[in-house]
């Protein structure tokens, strides 16, 4: 028997063939142990998630109530959630009139102070011309800002400037002091004339 390679390469051919199909067989074999195990493993994974399912059910059956409960109770949060931005609405709107009524209340004392500073300084303007004395500006009111008395100092020079006759002062007179200390000298130097 000559074997041409022709020969040769079907003989290892149909070898390698029996080969694979035996392993194919083995395999065959393998897997169907291992679907068998993957079976009976789902089972008990089947089995021990049952109970569980079944109580998820009685959960879910007894939240059904509650669930239909949720909807009124959003609605009625939504409610309460528009009337507290209406009450907030209304709280902003009383701080805002609260502040306005601030700010004029701000506005009618800085006035008031002005006008005060204005009357003491032209009280000390007129005061200073009586006695003929270059005044010293009337002391501010407290709480007046700088450019109320400012205006107020304004209106002293406006006053002096105005034209008005300033007199020379008087020879001073004695006062009554004076005057009782040199009665009661004039009345001892007698008595002791005597």
């Amino acid at each position: 028997m000559q074997f041409d390679p022709m020969t040769i390469l079907l003989l290892v051919l149909a070898a390698v063939g029996v080969w694979a199909v035996v392993e194919l067989a083995l395999t065959i074999r393998k897997a169907r142990s291992t679907v068998d195990e993957v079976g009976r493993n789902a089972n008990e994974t089947i089995e021990q998630v049952q109970p569980i399912i079944s109580k998820l059910d009685g959960v879910m059956d007894d939240l059904q109530p509650s669930l239909r409960q949720v909807d009124p109770l959003m609605e009625k949060v939504s409610v309460s959630l528009d009337e507290v931005n209406v009450s907030l609405r209304q709280v902003n709107g009383i701080l805002d009139d609260v502040s306005s009524v601030s700010e004029t209340a701000a506005g009618v004392t800085g006035a008031v102070n002005q006008v005060a500073n204005t009357a003491a300084n032209a009280a000390t303007g007129i005061v200073n011309k009586i006695t003929g004395k270059k005044g010293e500006p009337a002391p501010a009111i407290e709480g007046a800002a700088p450019a109320q008395i400012e205006a107020a100092d304004e209106a002293e020079e406006e006053q002096h400037n105005s034209g008005y006759v300033t007199y020379a002062e008087k020879p001073a007179e004695k006062s009554d002091a004076a005057e009782k200390s040199d009665d009661s000298a004039s009345d001892s130097s007698e008595n002791e004339g005597e």
